[in-house]
């Protein structure tokens, strides 16, 4: 059964500015994006990435954390759906995590095959298609492939002062990407907020957007969808529509057509 979704977000409305990450909402903004990311010696690598926030809802901590074992089978097979370690994670649980989206595939085939070409981090052919199955995922280049490196951030929770570990430069290229795409307010948050705002926009339970973010509280899914103002004021005039009012709001409603007619 469906959870309802508190109405607290139905009079919220984001605007840039406000602390949270743009939302991402159409298949040409996307496309727009993944365009610019492939701009570049790392646009392949950087179009994998881009998928992997939008489409598999991941953080970009956990996105430069994961390693090649973690997506790719043995054999060389890339998988459909894999588990992120606790050790990525922000609360320190592992979930499961989907790579589906055919196009998202292709790009990290794409990268595969821009690793081996040119020699970062491979071994056998017959192993982990041709990666180094311990090797990350992903890599930067400066003169030779290495890892991304990370930072200890500090943030407050309801329990507390917690750590993480964050990837700055991961974080700036993702940015600098959607911004030069064009949207205002972007970020490496903005994937995950796209992917939860389209999901429920689309009618897609609850609980299955808190399963794939990964949020041990529903509240805290709710805080990443955008509100659908145009949807919302459809579904609320339609749901009242033709109920009959009493005499003294005839002049009222006069006043309400002759500003719409202006």
């Amino acid at each position: 059964m469906a959870k309802r979704r508190p109405v607290k977000r139905l009079l919220d409305k984001y605007e840039p500015g406000e602390g949270k990450a743009a939302v991402v909402s159409t298949p040409k903004d996307l496309s727009h994006i993944l365009f610019v990311a492939s701009n570049g010696e790392m646009g392949r690598r950087n179009v994998a990435i881009m998928w992997m926030l939008f489409a598999s809802g991941l953080r970009v901590s956990e996105v430069g954390k994961l390693k090649v074992s973690d997506v790719y089978y043995p054999d060389g097979e890339l998988k459909k759906s894999f588990v992120i370690p606790g050790t990525y994670t922000k609360t320190g649980k592992p979930r499961t995590a989907y790579i589906i989206v055919p196009q998202q595939r292709d790009s990290i085939e794409a990268w595969r095959l821009h690793r081996i070409d040119d020699n970062a981090m491979i071994t056998s052919p017959t192993s982990y298609g041709g990666l180094s199955g311990d090797s990350p995922l992903f890599l930067t280049k400066k003169g030779t492939w290495r890892k991304f490196a990370f930072n200890v951030k500090k943030y407050k929770t309801k329990s507390g002062i917690k750590e993480t570990l964050v990837c700055a430069s991961l974080e700036n290229t993702v940015r600098e990407i959607i911004k030069s795409a064009g949207i205002q307010g972007g970020s490496s948050h903005s994937g995950r907020r796209s992917l939860a705002t389209l999901m429920d926009h689309k009618g897609y339970d609850l609980d299955l957007i808190q399963k794939i973010l990964g949020h041990e509280d529903e509240e805290m899914s709710l805080e990443y969808i955008d509100p659908n103002v145009t949807r919302i004021d459809a579904a609320m005039k339609n749901l009242w529509h033709g109920i009959r009012m009493p005499d003294f709001t005839k002049n009222i409603q006069q006043n309400h057509s002759t500003e719409q007619v202006m």
